[in-house]
């Protein structure tokens, strides 16, 4: 890695647009620096490099990574833009909405402003390609991990525009989960459903896409099978055209549309992911789910009235042992001793109905007797 470390001034460094973090929150070259380091605030936990840095003054053994772009140089941080938000906000403490600075602006000492001012350590590479290995162990394997679209965005870059196969890119960064692939497979497709489909990932229900839904779906077989994928892929559009409506539908389940005016079904991970899962092996329940967008129904379908019987039996007896548990607190009102009473008949006519169901014998005598 050819670099040589200089000590700067914030005014000389600029964000990078194109970080993996940036992506994530649609960043341009026509967004601020003010409005840049407060999404900072907001979504990456600033603030406690604030207090670090008015504690103790910049690490200079952690020095920010910039190359020169553009046709006037500009050094670009492609390393340590939540830092240089934090160097910002102390000299510069206005930008930060709802007065969130105040608090700090007594320990933003002339010490303080000399050292942001004149001394900020930069290690200037020759190309971003220098970056990568220690970015990426950092980043996607390591301490600072990022989240894990911006995880995917730096992996699929590393591999399109420095060539690096995925199996390179993880024995580099110390992956031994698997985890790189996964995060690219999940990448290529969230691409392919944006460029492909009506699904576009800048209009999701929410205000950002909760990414671990998709690269954790794509390890459960019915998803796979539903989308007609292998489970090694890594080709880019991966999904089949005559497939490609599927992928749109399960985009909009996983990820709704702000203008659309579609709420996604998976509103948790767990145990929502692993119930649509179920779903798709299911085309009754699959089809429901489509027409009706109701993924509790549906999974109800595919597991079968049985199953469902079964476990609303079971919630209903724990349900009733927590009542039971609880009679020293009844105050001998007529409403909840009407509840009781509702619920035992309940209770007995769910009991002989399937009794009969399962000694059919025994209700043919009795039926015979009372004639």
């Amino acid at each position: 890695m050819a670099a040589s470390i200089n000590y700067l001034h914030a005014d000389q460094l600029y964000f990078d647009y194109s970080n993996p973090r940036m992506v994530e929150y649609n960043f341009s070259e026509a967004t601020s620096d003010s409005e840049i380091t407060n999404i900072f605030w907001t979504e990456m936990a600033t603030e406690e490099l604030v207090m670090s840095i008015l504690a103790h003054g910049f690490f200079q053994h952690e020095p920010l990574y910039v190359v020169k772009e553009g046709e006037d140089d500009r050094l670009i941080v492609v390393e340590g833009n939540r830092r240089l938000a934090a160097i910002k906000s102390i000299l510069n403490p206005d930008v930060i909405e709802n007065n969130k600075m105040d608090k700090y602006r007594e320990k933003i000492t002339p010490e303080i402003i000399n050292q942001l001012s004149n001394s900020i350590p930069v290690l200037e590479l020759e190309n971003r390609e220098d970056a990568w290995r220690y970015i990426g162990f950092k980043h996607v394997n390591g301490a600072a991990k990022w989240g894990s679209y911006a995880k995917a965005q730096y992996i699929a870059t590393v591999k399109n525009n420095f060539h690096k196969s995925l199996s390179e890119i993880a024995e580099q960064i110390g992956d031994a989960n698997n985890i790189v692939k996964k995060l690219y497979q999940g990448f290529i497709l969230l691409s392919q459903a944006d460029s492909a489909t009506d699904f576009n990932k800048d209009d999701t229900y929410a205000k950002r896409i909760y990414f671990s839904h998709l690269y954790t779906a794509i390890t459960y077989e019915n998803f796979r099978k539903y989308l007609g994928l292998e489970p090694d892929f890594e080709n880019d559009n991966p999904v089949a055209e005559h497939n490609l409506k599927k992928l749109e539908q399960l985009m909009f389940w996983l990820y709704g549309s702000s203008s659309k005016k579609i709420t996604p079904v998976i509103e948790s991970q767990n145990p929502d992911l692993r119930h649509l899962n179920e779903v798709l092996g299911s085309k009754e329940a699959t089809e429901y789910l489509r027409v009706n967008s109701d993924l509790k129904l549906a999974y109800e379908i595919c597991k079968g009235g049985n199953t469902v019987l079964y476990e609303a039996l079971v919630k209903a007896k724990i349900a009733l042992e927590k009542a039971s548990s609880k009679i020293r607190e009844y105050d001998g009102s007529l409403e909840s001793l009407q509840v009781a009473a509702d619920v035992a008949n309940i209770a007995n006519e769910i009991f002989e109905r399937m009794d009969a169901i399962r000694n059919p014998q025994d209700y043919t005598k009795k039926e015979h007797v009372a004639r």
